[in-house]
């Protein structure tokens, strides 16, 4: 049943493409440019410096600043503190690319990492702040109680779940610090590793861009629509979204910081990309992001619901 809806879908794909290129090139040239200008001179030095520290092992010098506290916060290996770091400092997929790393290079358990991929991967604070806060939803200035709660679910939420993972810091991984020297073959792998995932992003981000194109010769509503597009891709979402009238902006607040926390399955799709070669499930990603984006949706409404509350966000 699956491998035949699957041809459905693909021979549906393949037909709209043929029948309406041009929606196909304005979605192919959308998602290149948000590949081009926002995702790849965000996200590759992150990428590329990332693989360094992992190759070198010069990523444990930094565990000193943060581990301490994030171990006593989340009973974590001092390598897991830096997936910790990642996932909520880098944004979508960055977090489920370094806990992927960190599982492959066996800095952490496999356990470890199924637990840090439920809460780690998250948008990133940058595209939070900017593009959602002050540009879509038009805040006149950063809402620091609406990032405070935005970010501060994932770590409860990581918190709550900690009891259902049973794994524990061995001695043997508190060891020496071992120093692998940089050298040329080491920094082209490097690079070559930051350009091959940076590329399949970028894939995945034109392949959902273009799908979203073709929701608009849909015969449905415009929040339908905008619904569809967030469930879809996370910047098409929050733009239609924002643009919807009728809205109040509290709802438009809601439904927005939803589909952020979400992600949409093209980020869903990027980090099963990233995961590949570990035993690490995206459905262990793709369960904490949906009860994640549920709690955002209601707590975001509760100035409505306690008055005590009104104008904190």
């Amino acid at each position: 049943m699956k491998k035949i809806l699957f041809i459905l879908a693909v021979s549906a794909l393949i037909l709209l493409l043929f029948s309406h290129p041009g929606v196909a090139a304005a979605g192919c040239s959308a998602g290149l440019t948000l590949w081009y200008t926002a995702v790849l001179p965000s996200l590759l030095p992150f990428l590329i410096f990332s693989n360094l520290l992992m190759a070198t092992g010069l990523f444990r010098y930094l565990n000193p600043v943060y581990a301490p506290f994030l171990k006593r916060l989340f009973r974590i290996s001092d390598e897991g503190c830096y997936g910790v770091l990642l996932g909520f400092l880098c944004g979508f997929p960055m977090g489920a690319k370094v806990i992927a790393d960190l599982v492959r290079e066996r800095h952490i358990s496999e356990e470890e990492g199924a637990y840090l991929l439920g809460f780690c991967n998250n948008v990133s604070p940058a595209f939070f702040l900017n593009y959602v806060c002050l540009q879509k939803l038009g805040y006149p200035f950063v809402p620091w109680n609406l990032v405070g709660l935005f970010y501060l679910l994932p770590l409860l939420y990581g918190i709550f779940t900690r009891p259902f993972y049973h794994f524990c810091v061995q001695p043997s991984q508190k060891k020496q610090v071992i120093l692998h020297r940089l050298d040329f073959p080491m920094l082209d792998t490097c690079i070559m590793d930051g350009f091959s995932t940076i590329t399949r992003l970028g894939g995945y981000i034109i392949l959902f861009t273009i799908l979203v194109q073709f929701l608009n010769l849909l015969p449905i509503t415009p929040a339908l629509l905008a619904f569809f597009s967030s469930f879809l891709e996370i910047s098409c979402g929050a733009n239609q979204i924002a643009a919807l009238p009728g809205l109040s902006d509290l709802h438009r607040t809601a439904f927005v910081c939803t589909g952020s926390a979400f992600g949409g399955l093209c980020i869903c799709a990027q980090t099963k990309s990233v995961l590949s070669g570990t035993s690490l499930s995206v459905k262990t990603w793709l369960k904490g992001r949906i009860r994640i984006a549920l709690l955002v949706f209601l707590l975001v409404q509760l100035p409505a619901v306690v008055p005590a509350l009104r104008g904190c966000w």
